[in-house]
């Protein structure tokens, strides 16, 4: 009668396992694992039928007991590694987008250049904003910036990210600009001539303004202005071909992120230069990301 006991005790344990799965098919809507909580009580009813007690030569019947014994360890066994898959879709669920006007944020900016240039097609400009839009979704993720939670907007030859302020800003130029340079160094190399990219990239934070149109105010006017400058224009066309990337940095971005320093930061490969657009006249800091390209065959 011992056996039955400790058989009886484990079994209670093990008839608390659909529990927690009743709780995730509640908070994920998946209807398959209704379907196991079902499956798993007739599978428990079936093992108490079973287990009911035949009295051979006044003994207990212990085969049925140690079915129930091994399948509830299954069953409890199974029920943990399938909450531990569930756990981060359940305590850690994907975050929106969260940025709202008045939050001093960074913006990232950035530009193909010659997108529009004789001789490529509307196929072609598919291929390269995909192409683009994936390995900066890369290059941010790696930087340890979150890319679905940042607010974007296309712009048709580029796009402007806004990112929330309780990521690390000098994230945005470390390792994020040498991840997305070495990134499209690579794509270039293997590629046909109408397909490669060249960029131009400005960073800058502020304060935001939303409204029902996206993203405005005066950082994201300054940021315009930095992506559009003559200065980056010229620093592009210049750079060699195997440099897709040139980077324009304003000025209170330097002194406010880039001069306190982070790990491995160089901001000795930036210098400072005038940016005189329209009705602004500011400085501003250059740098020209070279490319590592690593495992290239």
């Amino acid at each position: 009668m011992s056996l039955w006991y400790f058989v009886v005790v484990l079994a209670s344990l093990g008839l608390l396992a659909p529990l927690p799965f009743v709780h995730a098919a509640i908070r994920l809507r998946r209807a398959y694992l209704l379907l196991f909580v079902f499956f798993y009580g007739a599978w428990s009813y079936g093992l108490l039928y079973l287990l009911e007690p035949v009295e051979i030569e006044e003994e207990v019947e212990t085969a049925p007991a140690m079915l129930w014994f091994f399948g509830t360890i299954l069953l409890i066994a199974v029920s943990c590694v399938h909450l531990a898959v569930l756990r981060k879709k359940i305590l850690y669920p994907p975050r929106t987008a969260w940025v709202e006007s008045g939050m001093h944020c960074g913006l990232f900016s950035i530009d193909i250049a010659g997108f529009g240039q004789v001789g490529r097609s509307s196929e072609i400009f598919v291929q390269v904003r995909r192409m683009l839009f994936g390995l900066l979704a890369t290059a941010f993720e790696a930087s340890g910036i979150a890319w679905d939670v940042c607010l974007k907007r296309d712009t048709g030859d580029g796009m402007i990210v806004v990112v929330p302020p309780h990521f690390p800003k000098f994230r945005l130029l470390l390792p994020l600009l040498s991840q997305l340079a070495a990134e499209l160094a690579k794509y270039n190399v293997v590629t046909e001539p109408a397909l490669r990219i060249r960029v131009r990239v400005a960073i800058h934070a502020g304060e935001v303004t939303l409204d029902e149109y996206g993203v405005t105010g005066r950082p994201k006017v300054l940021l315009a202005r930095l992506l559009d400058s003559r200065v980056l224009r010229d620093a592009l066309a210049e750079a060699p071909d195997s440099s897709p990337v040139v980077v324009l940095v304003s000025d209170r971005f330097h002194e406010d992120v880039q001069d306190q320093g982070g790990p491995g930061l160089d901001t000795m490969s930036y210098r400072q230069v005038l940016v005189h657009e329209k009705e602004t006249e500011v400085l501003a800091w250059l740098h020209v990301p070279t490319p590592v390209i690593r495992g290239l065959r």
